[in-house]
Parts: structure tokens; C-alpha cells; sequence
């Protein structure tokens, strides 16, 4: 009878294990955040847009990808199932393209922000960051 009652008094804890099994990091949160920001600001750049300026957007689009890549992996290592993630990444795709195309609330991060995750901490290069920048003033917003 103890044991069934000392199991019973571990069971709550044992269920809730499980849901703290589900969280990451707000760097983690904030990488997929600026990876899908990144992705979306750059992907439909204005008809007329010289190619130097196009290179330049395929690099964050390029680095964008891979801050998702990796921030996906870390959510699946902290236990999300890949349905979690997919709608994780549904709805963060809905609030970022919002944010990018100026109908949603402010942005969680500035694009100097998520510039400093794409660059692992460090600034942007001084000719990516001003030629780019203002194609992703919205998105930095």
C-alpha cells in the first residue's frame, strides 16, 4: 500500500518532467525568430533590384536557412515531435511575414539583433549590413 501511495505522489512529477522535456532556450527561440525573419525580408526582393544587391539578399536568405536548420534540430533535441515543430514553424512563418510586410505588431528583434545571431554574436560586415539593411527595414521594425 506505501508503495502504491509513494507511487502515486510521483506520478504528477513524472508527467510534468515530460513538459519541461519541451522547452528551449530563449537564444533557441530567438534563432528560429531571426532565421524565419531573415528568410521571409529577404525572399521577395522589388522588381529592379540591382544583382550585387540580390547576392547579398542570398546570403541572409542562405544564413537564414541555416539559423532554422539548427534551431529545428535544437527543438527536436529538447523533445518537440516533428509535428510540434512544423506548427511551431507554421505560426512563426504567420508573425514573421506580418512583421515583414508591415500589417502585424512590432518585431521581437531588430535586424542588428538577428544579424548578431546570423554572424554568431559578432557585427555584420560594414558593406552587408548597409547595402542590405534597408531592404529589411520593415523587418527589423
Amino acid at each position: 500500500m506505501n508503495r502504491f501511495i509513494l507511487t502515486l505522489a510521483f506520478a504528477p512529477a513524472l508527467v510534468s518532467t515530460g513538459a519541461f522535456a519541451q522547452t528551449v532556450s530563449d537564444d533557441v527561440s530567438k534563432q528560429l525568430w531571426c532565421g524565419e525573419a531573415l528568410v521571409a525580408a529577404f525572399s521577395n526582393p522589388p522588381p529592379g533590384v540591382p544583382s550585387e544587391q540580390l547576392t547579398q539578399a542570398q546570403v541572409f536568405i542562405d544564413g537564414g536557412n541555416r539559423l532554422i536548420d539548427d534551431a529545428g534540430q535544437k527543438y527536436l533535441d529538447a523533445g518537440f515531435t516533428e509535428e510540434q515543430l512544423t506548427k511551431v514553424k507554421t505560426d512563426l512563418v504567420t508573425e514573421v511575414t506580418a512583421v515583414v510586410t508591415g500589417s502585424g505588431a512590432n518585431a521581437k528583434y531588430s535586424f542588428d539583433d538577428c544579424n548578431a545571431v546570423l554572424n554568431g554574436g559578432a557585427s555584420a560586415p560594414a558593406d552587408a549590413s548597409s547595402s542590405a539593411a534597408p531592404a529589411s527595414s520593415s523587418a527589423a521594425q
